[in-house]
């Protein structure tokens, strides 16, 4: 059977993209890019809410082969960077390969033909490889609080900002306090009447060295690209030692990440909050890099403001009116808003209800959703796992390598390529890691997490989406990007098994007819 494509890939944000432009260049064209939203950029094109940008800087935000000189900021803002993927996909000629509101709502293995059938809206559609680039986190977490639905007033949430709710002079409660929030909380504090902000847990809050690009450099990078890709790999090797290496190497930077703690609990936070009591309920009891630090020169003194309140006692319910905390001498408070902002978090990509609600279903009875929910997270470089032939992910389990989700997609896009290179070579339409593989790598990925902060520093209390529901930490890879480069380049293609489909075989199998005579 032909299928409707050898190539789908699912998501057109910057993994989706960037995966299709390595395919072109590695000589595959027949391809089509699944969007489930009606416009393209994932994270980008989802987070619009105020204040919303990279918390890295923009030089390493890209990708190595489309650098763009002008970016306004150190940090650029969301809607720059949005531009960014519009940009790449026009130089690139993209956009004839992306179907929008195609969101893949099943994907199944059909053994017998070596294809993926893929459930869309009005129908099916047929592919040869399927290729997952939905990103790390794929949908919003829903808000376990008690009464969100009897909330009166708007509720607005980060991922879904909606523009048209006014808040100049109103009462806001926004819940929740990671990265997004950090972003959040200042702009809402210079516009709303009363903001009162919900924390569980407090976070690390960095200094944000966030000045505009000066123009004589800009000129610089527009004459001499090469200068731009030295800053680029410097910014992005920087970046990785402090996000990456100093978490999963704490063996070696356990004296950084030491070292930047007492900094910000002694001389940063003191600088931004003299008072001792709201210092103390902002200021985190776990070790710098448990979860994700957020860098902003603004969010900590925010809460210094006569008209913003930081809110530590847990969260009852929500009312028709508002919200009502749990006191600590057990009786309830209710504090009457009239907006409520919802920043708690998404499902990560190995949350077994992201494949619940769009199930992917492999060889012999395989299931994703029962895989992660019952099984440790597993993988091959964290772009395959037994039982999905023909299947690829952009991010898998201890996937995330690098500074940036850029180096990422460039390294994975390499594994991916080099597979279907070798399947074409053989003439094989049928290929699947090897178990045994899978169970190698990610034994060894385990056993280097033994040396990160993760294992062995003082994580409990930081609440961490870096830990899943087995306990384990399979979002970073353990290794640094260079490593996972020279991987992707020269892993054993014997660890992927080449077949015929049985179709193929029997066709294969089935002798010409001799022609008839003229």
């Amino acid at each position: 059977m032909r299928p409707d494509h050898e190539i789908a890939i699912i998501g057109a944000g910057i993994g989706g993209l960037g995966t299709a432009i390595a395919l072109r260049e590695a000589g595959f064209d027949d391809l089509v890019i699944l969007e489930r939203a009606s416009d393209i950029g994932g994270t980008w094109r989802d987070n619009t809410y105020p204040g919303v940008g990279v918390d890295i800087p923009a030089q390493a935000y890209q990708f190595s082969y489309e650098l763009k000189p002008d970016w306004s900021r150190i940090f650029a803002k969301g809607a720059e960077v949005k531009a960014y993927v519009d940009q790449v996909a026009a130089h690139h000629d993209l956009w004839p390969l992306i179907r929008l509101d195609h969101e893949v709502l099943a994907r199944t293995w059909d053994e017998d033909a070596g294809i993926w059938r893929l459930a869309v809206p009005g129908g099916e559609l047929t592919a040869r490889y399927v290729i997952s680039a939905i990103g790390a986190f794929v949908d919003p977490k829903p808000t376990a609080i008690e009464g969100v639905e009897t909330f009166e007033g708007p509720v607005l949430r980060s991922a879904s900002w909606d523009h048209d709710v006014d808040l100049r002079d109103r009462r806001v409660a926004i819940v929740g306090t990671g990265a997004s929030a950090v972003q959040i909380v200042p702009e809402l504090a210079d516009e709303v009447a009363r903001l009162d902000v919900y924390q569980r847990t407090p976070i690390w809050v960095a200094p944000k060295p966030d000045l505009p690009t000066p123009r004589a450099l800009e000129a610089l990078f527009r004459r001499v690209p090469r200068v731009q890709q030295l800053v680029r790999r410097a910014t992005t090797r920087g970046t990785e030692v402090i996000l990456i290496d100093l978490v999963t190497d704490h063996d070696r930077y356990g004296w950084m990440e030491r070292g930047m703690r007492r900094a910000l609990r002694d001389l940063w936070y003191p600088l931004q909050v003299r008072d001792r009591e709201l210092r103390r309920r902002l200021t985190p009891d776990y070790d710098f890099g448990c979860k994700r630090p957020a860098v902003s020169n603004r969010y900590l003194r925010t809460f210094t403001r006569d008209h913003v309140e930081l809110v530590t006692d847990p969260i009852a319910r929500i009312t028709p009116r508002g919200v009502a905390v749990t006191r600590p001498d057990g009786t309830v408070q209710e504090r009457e808003v009239d907006v409520l902002v919802l920043a708690t978090g998404f499902r990560l990509a190995t949350d077994p209800e992201n494949y619940r609600r769009t199930p992917v279903r492999g060889r012999d009875g395989f299931d994703l959703a029962t895989f992660y929910a019952q099984e440790r997270a597993t993988s091959y470089e964290s772009v395959s796992i037994p039982g999905l032939p023909n299947h690829f992910m952009i991010f898998g389990p201890y996937g995330w390598t690098g500074g940036t989700w850029h180096q990422l997609v460039e390294t994975a896009s390499a594994h991916v390529v080099r597979v279907l290179q070798e399947a074409r070579r053989r003439d094989r339409d049928v290929v699947a890691v090897r178990p045994e593989a899978a169970q190698r790598w990610t034994r060894f990925a385990v056993e280097r997490m033994g040396r990160s902060l993760w294992q062995q520093g003082t994580c409990a209390p930081a609440r961490s989406y870096y830990f899943d529901h087995h306990g384990d930490t399979p979002f970073l890879r353990p290794t640094t990007a260079a490593e996972a480069a020279r991987a992707a380049a020269s892993f054993p293609l014997e660890d992927y098994v080449y077949e015929h489909s049985p179709a193929a075989a029997r066709s294969a199998a089935t002798p010409m007819a001799p022609s008839a005579a003229g």
